[in-house]
């Protein structure tokens, strides 16, 4: 076997690659890699680009609890794979993360004033880049943002500054898109999330252009409604900007969805209600989108049906009793969805978000590997099933909107 590469990663038998990227036959003297990654040929279109532990496309939602290996692979078919295999290759980041967020509405604009006061040390945020269309918003941001300080305090805060998409898509670490064109009024009837997909897609159009003009390879997360469908316009805008897969825009892995943790908080309340928040704490999960079709279950190896109904439907239905009251309901998403879970998924610990499963993004327990991917458990029959169903529903969603492959 013949390794070209360096001291962190190294591709096998694959020269052509290699040449492209400018990487030279390892000395057999070389210190062990890090990383060893095979070729392999596959659908880039279904499935992550660079991968540990390689499922190929076809298994539905059977990634949540089936094995999965541990191998390095990447698909070489793919155009844009060059560039992340660069990245990769770079030393991995263990703090000081450079995070963007544009869109500093009502959840973006929550989300950078508590990650702005949290210290470093605890986020491993170093710089969060903003970004509005409203030029007087975002000014006002830096200015109160970039004013919180504590008295005497010895753990440095972020360092907040303004910055244009394509200085966002140059230096940041992760990027969270958080912008919205117009969000339902009060008094809207039904799912408000859905009918926001045309708008907030126009919206996105100018940070992917910015993505890939720049040769971003960063982390690209959703927190737009619907957070799924647009992770999924994401990746399909990217690769396919006239409708014809061309491949050479954001990898799948390295886009997701944060706003599962939210409908997990709001479960949560239920299962305090009756009693149930400790157990339910240690081995409950949730799956799917941000959405009405969300699932809840306090334990998916062996759930209690009326907990697992309850708490699904106090979830789904969050939204509604916060709009009711006469407000948007903005604050659980922005804390629980974002700053609660952002600085776990850069740490690399298990969190709650939308990830690349078969073709479509589902949400579900996952961690940051290289790319985002679903964390195994064991699940129950008749939990695999509903979750088969799920994925069936949104991958004919995605489908219907043109935006899957």
């Amino acid at each position: 076997m013949k390794l070209f590469g360096n001291e962190r990663v190294v591709l096998a038998d694959d020269p052509a690659t290699a040449e492209r990227l400018g990487w030279t036959v390892r000395r057999r003297s070389a210190p062990a890699p890090e990383i060893v990654l095979a070729p392999v040929a596959g659908d880039p279109r279904r499935e992550p680009w660079i991968a540990q532990g390689r499922v190929p496309p076809g298994g539905g939602a059977g990634i949540l609890w089936k094995g999965h290996g541990r191998d390095w692979t990447y698909l070489r078919e793919a155009p844009g794979v060059d560039r992340y295999l660069r990245a990769l290759a770079r030393p991995p980041r263990v703090r000081d993360f450079t995070v963007g967020i544009s869109g500093l509405g009502r959840v973006g604009g929550l989300a950078a004033s508590a990650l702005s006061a949290a210290a470093t040390a605890h986020t491993r945020i170093g710089t969060l880049l903003l970004h509005d269309c409203d030029a007087g918003n975002l000014e006002r941001m830096v200015q109160e943002l970039g004013s919180v300080a504590s008295w005497r305090g010895n753990s440095p805060l972020p360092r907040v500054e303004a910055a244009g998409l394509p200085e966002m898509m140059r230096h940041c670490d992760a990027f969270l898109f958080a912008a919205a064109s117009a969000v339902p009024p009060l008094g809207t009837p039904g799912d408000v999330r859905l009918p926001q997909f045309q708008p907030n897609r126009a919206c996105l159009q100018g940070a992917l252009d910015a993505a890939n003009a720049e040769g971003y390879a960063g982390l690209f997360l959703m927190v737009s409604d619907p957070v799924e469908v647009l992770a999924q316009t994401a990746f399909h805008d990217s690769n396919a900007p006239g409708g014809a897969w061309l491949g050479t825009g954001l990898a799948p892995e390295r886009l997701g969805g944060l706003a599962l943790g939210v409908m997990w908080g709001r479960a949560m309340a239920e299962a305090a209600a009756v009693g149930q928040r400790e157990r339910v704490a240690r081995t409950g999960v949730p799956y799917g989108p941000h959405s009405a079709e969300v699932l809840v279950f306090d334990d998916p190896a062996a759930p209690d049906p009326a907990l697992c109904e309850a708490m699904t439907r106090t979830a789904r239905t969050g939204n509604y009793r916060v709009r009711d009251l006469g407000f948007l309901p903005y604050i659980g998403p922005a804390l629980s969805s974002i700053v609660l879970t952002l600085p776990e998924l850069l740490a690399g610990k298990e969190v709650l978000a939308s990830s690349f499963v078969d073709g479509v993004y589902f949400g579900a327990p996952c961690r940051l590997r290289w790319g985002l991917s679903p964390t195994r458990r064991r699940i129950a029959p008749e939990v695999r099933g509903q979750l088969e169903d799920l994925h069936l529903l949104l991958r004919n969603r995605m489908s219907g909107l043109g935006i899957a492959f």
